[in-house]
């Protein structure tokens, strides 16, 4: 066998097969299970002598590793410039990857690995999605920063479903809702907040008593950063003049402190069930709720994007041309009842 070159060991691993494993004081430790002496194993052979030098301390989460890439990630300016709604669930997605796959390396990830960790999550499709958008922000930041040269996410395209997503809330259950629970209490404030605002849980658990002035309540949403200012509905205003509480933030626990994202969620929930409502009534159902009522009422995409604040009107067009076709079937029903048809003898 020809001599190896310096800096190269060779072990057998738990399947007997041969590797190579390349390291060098100060340089990233690299393996592979090329033939030894060929010219792919030469290639390996010379980039990792060209290769990246480990950082002071970078052995404690394995250099070249997902566990380093994503401390790399979270320091950041990337990471730091994301909206405050979105880095817990961008995080939540990451460390449950990071958990089952920290220890592997950044450059060994391919498109067919990620094609199969979502074949695993095919039950789920939407969950199966949000891996691949997590793993594609990893690989753009990997590829920027020099941590590979490609991005493998690429070539594998997300898993097509039919979904309504949230559910939104029907007249029948708004009213069953308010029927529950009587202006005055907190359970519909919330509700008349989400409903009358159009705003996501996010950014209603959030609103103070400092962005009320003259008959608008106005915000800079967490999730997008958009600015708007929302008139004050005449039923919310109601609502909230019968439930003063001297709180700075409108809608508060009852020991008086600010819902954390799932104690809001959950707190809805609950009340909805106490309602008597099916599993789904959802804080989010009631955005949904808002935006079907405003293009009932005969509103404009773009109208109903000054209220609810989405940038892409793919989503609000869908309300639009649903109310439209409502609106002409009724009228086709109404024309048709009108109509007395002949009667023809045989």
């Amino acid at each position: 066998m020809k001599k190896r070159p310096p800096h190269v060991s060779m072990y057998r691993d738990r399947h007997g097969k041969i590797r190579w494993r390349f390291r060098k004081s100060g340089m990233v430790e690299t393996q592979t299970a090329l033939s030894f002496d060929s010219k792919d194993w030469w290639t390996w052979y010379f980039d990792a002598l060209k290769g990246e030098r480990r950082e002071i301390g970078a052995e404690r989460t394995g250099p070249g590793t997902f566990n380093a890439l994503i401390v790399a990630y979270y320091q950041s300016s990337d990471w730091k410039t994301l909206s405050a709604g979105t880095r817990p669930k961008y995080r939540g997605e990451i460390e449950r990857f990071r958990a089952q796959h920290g220890d592997k390396r950044v450059r060994d990830l391919k498109a067919a690995h990620i094609a199969k960790m979502m074949d695993l999550k095919a039950d789920h499709p939407a969950a199966a999605n949000n891996l691949r958008k997590m793993l594609r922000t990893l690989m753009a930041f990997a590829v920027s920063r020099g941590w590979r040269p490609d991005d493998p996410t690429k070539d594998v395209k997300n898993i097509t479903y039919q979904t309504d997503g949230f559910h939104s809330w029907s007249e029948a259950e708004i009213a069953q809702f308010e029927a529950r629970w009587l202006v005055g209490t907190r359970q519909r404030l919330a509700f008349d907040l989400l409903l009358y605002t159009g705003q996501r849980s996010g950014d209603v658990r959030s609103m103070t008593t400092g962005q009320v002035r003259d008959g608008v309540i106005s915000l800079r949403q967490q999730k997008t950063g958009e600015v708007l200012e929302i008139p004050i509905h005449a039923a919310l205003e109601t609502s909230m003049q019968a439930c003063k509480s001297g709180q700075l933030v409108l809608i508060s626990t009852q020991l008086g402190k600010p819902f954390t994202a799932k104690g809001f969620g959950n707190w809805i929930s609950d009340a909805a069930r106490q309602a008597g409502l099916p599993a789904g009534c959802s804080a989010h159902g009631l955005r949904k709720a808002a935006a079907r009522r405003l293009a009932e009422a005969g509103c404009t995409a773009h109208q109903i994007a000054a209220i609810t604040g989405h940038r892409s009107l793919k989503e609000v067009e869908r309300y639009t041309r649903a109310a439209d076709q409502r609106i002409s079937a009724e009228a086709a029903m109404r024309k048709v009842q009108n109509t007395k048809p002949e009667r023809k003898s045989v």
